[in-house]
């Protein structure tokens, strides 16, 4: 299989989890990524409890297009910004472009690990809460920054 035609399909592929997810998850008010922004334990269950039992079960089963989802955009951005890379590809710039996406897609799976810690488990310390907050925020950072990266390389290139 050729890089293009990998990086087309996981393209897709990050498109439709997406639209699923979205779709499964709309009803969910406040969004899913508000709960994401939390950074301790009352501001995590005051979301949880206005969704109420019914928006609990939506968002553990966003984790079963979550997961998939995350393996995609992250080898996606990799091999997108492999492909469309300019010159000299140990500069910096472009080692940040390339691992960003990558490295937001573990930070995804780390908050998705914690926020199922959090749904399962009690008695749960402040700092597991805070943790997933900042590793949200770095994930949501890197997103940016990927996005951007490679829109200014696609963009310099045409």
């Amino acid at each position: 299989m050729s890089r293009m035609t990998a990086i087309r399909i996981l393209g897709c592929a990050s498109v439709v989890l997406f639209i699923a997810m979205a779709a499964q998850s709309s009803a969910l008010v406040p969004s899913i990524p508000v709960i994401q922004f939390t950074f301790s334990e009352v501001s995590f269950n005051a979301i949880l409890a206005q969704w109420g039992p019914r928006g609990v079960e939506r968002f553990k089963w966003h984790f079963v297009v979550d997961y998939p989802f995350l393996v995609s955009y992250g080898s996606f951005g990799y091999l997108l910004s492999r492909h469309i890379r300019h010159g000299d590809d140990t500069n910096t710039d472009s080692v940040v472009i390339t691992r960003a996406l990558p490295f937001a897609a573990f930070c995804d799976a780390a908050e998705n690990g914690l926020h199922l810690y959090f749904l399962h488990a009690a008695n749960i310390p402040a700092v597991p809460y805070f943790v997933a907050g900042c590793v949200s925020t770095l994930k949501w950072a890197l997103i940016g920054v990927g996005v951007v990266g490679i829109a200014y390389r696609l963009r310099r290139r045409h």
